[in-house]
């Protein structure tokens, strides 16, 4: 792995295992976020499709994000792994930069360059000093826009890639996500973030060529600037030479269907979800809501059992140490919402059968508004942390420009009723559900079990 360069994979699903925050903003973060609220967004979109946006924080680092609208759902049958290996091959030679070019340049400059994915994007981050942020874009551009995917460089990266999924395969709380996924859609969003090993040795220059010039078209890229002149910026898109073909996304369907992967583990994960709503559905806020309230990561209280209402209701049904948390993935055009259980072989069919009661309960009587109440305080946390940092206003903005404005963004919160809340626990409670379960599942019952 290159210092100058990282890659990463992301879910947005795992924002539902447990993470360590700190517990106070240094003061530069707290500068940079009450800068970037006192300034507006300038957004130009070009003729040839891409959207050029800029806020300028008065940071003494600039970052310019080419964001772009496809991932691992955008894969056909016989491209699935194409958004990983493009990944990981993100450092071989361009069309006027070699591999060692990349890194040699990127270094010499002190930029960070790193390259993330997600089911629905793809973000190749550049991080650099203003005074060096051009001569970044310049090798940026480069990566994004003219690859040469050489056979040979292929062949000699292919063990990185490799690795990267023997390190996923021994990570159950990263195939869990896969699999609810797998379990939870028919098409589009079933595809996994990392690549299939049935599909590796196919993942050859021509395949990954033919889903680039299919889905890395100008219509799909936002190019997002931090600490950037906007004219500047308008510039810099100049060098982003990409297909102006136009393609159309898949839309995800729904399925009820259960995976479950058999080993020895005592230690076993389970993943219960219905179908959640999209970004610019009505009931979004609604959703992450009733998941706060349920008990997310931020309902966590380090050493202990935790505060939530899951943690409350169902851990108690535990004999060895267990846990428990709600999740909301809200995508472009549908969702999952749903719940991810952690216990003992032992443990794992009761506590399946309590988050069922709970849920039940809840559908039934509804939260009350001091659980609501308590909900949205830890939503609008989570939110104005994601917020703060440039990484996460990246994110934002590419669910639309409205989700970045912290103010705006707390105040919709606000504005959720509890009736709306309740309202979409019960259309979970009562719609289809799928499963996804890994370990020594002898005592886990079946999904049609669980619901009667």
């Amino acid at each position: 792995m290159m210092s100058s360069l990282s890659l990463r994979a992301r879910s947005n699903l795992l924002s539902a295992m447990p993470k360590r925050f700190a517990s106070s903003l240094s003061a530069s973060k707290m500068q940079e976020s009450n800068k970037q609220n006192k300034e507006s967004i300038k957004m130009t979109k070009l003729d040839n499709g891409i959207l050029v946006a800029s806020l300028e924080n008065s940071s003494p680092i600039s970052r310019v994000a080419a964001v772009l609208n496809t991932g691992s759902r955008d894969e056909s049958h016989a491209e699935q792994g194409s958004s990983h290996a493009l990944r990981v091959f993100s450092n071989l030679a361009t069309r006027n930069f070699s591999s060692f070019g990349i890194t040699r340049n990127l270094d010499q400059i002190g930029a960070q360059l790193s390259i993330s994915s997600t089911r629905e994007n793809t973000t190749y981050l550049l991080e650099s000093v203003r005074n060096n942020i051009s001569r970044g874009v310049d090798i940026l551009s480069e990566i994004v826009s003219r690859p040469e995917l050489r056979h040979w460089e292929i062949d000699d990266a292919k063990s990185r890639l490799e690795f990267e999924l023997e390190v996923y395969e021994q990570q159950p709380e990263l195939k869990i996500v896969d699999m609810i996924h797998k379990a939870s859609f028919k098409n589009s969003l079933s595809n996994s973030i990392y690549a299939p090993r049935f599909n590796v040795p196919n993942l050859k220059s021509e395949l990954l060529s033919g889903f680039r010039q299919k889905n890395f078209t100008s219509n799909r890229l936002t190019l997002i600037g931090l600490g950037v002149d906007h004219d500047d910026l308008i510039r810099f898109a100049d060098q982003f030479r990409l297909s102006t073909a136009s393609s159309t996304r898949q839309a995800a369907r729904f399925i009820s269907s259960e995976l479950r992967e058999e080993n020895l583990d005592d230690l076993v994960h389970v993943a219960i979800a219905a179908e959640g709503v999209g970004q610019s559905n009505k009931e979004a806020l609604a959703s992450a809501v009733a998941s706060h309230a349920f008990g997310s990561v931020y309902n966590r209280i380090k050493y202990s059992n935790g505060a939530s209402r899951l943690s409350r209701s169902v851990l108690q049904l535990a004999k060895e140490s267990a846990g428990v948390t709600s999740f909301n993935v809200n995508y472009s055009d549908t969702g999952l919402f749903g719940f991810h259980l952690i216990g003992s072989t032992n443990d794992i069919g009761n506590l399946a059968k309590g988050l069922y009661q709970e849920l039940s309960k809840v559908a039934t009587s509804g939260f009350s508004n001091e659980e609501i109440n308590r909900a949205k305080n830890s939503l609008k946390t989570s939110l104005a942390n994601s917020l703060d940092s440039s990484q996460g206003f990246i994110e934002a903005f590419t669910k639309g420009h409205d989700h970045v404005n912290v103010e705006e963004v707390l105040k919709s919160v606000d504005a959720v009723q509890s009736n709306d809340v309740n309202a979409f626990v019960k259309r979970v409670a009562s719609s289809k559900h799928s499963l996804a379960a890994i370990g020594n599942l002898s005592e886990l019952p079946r999904l049609e079990e669980l619901r009667v």
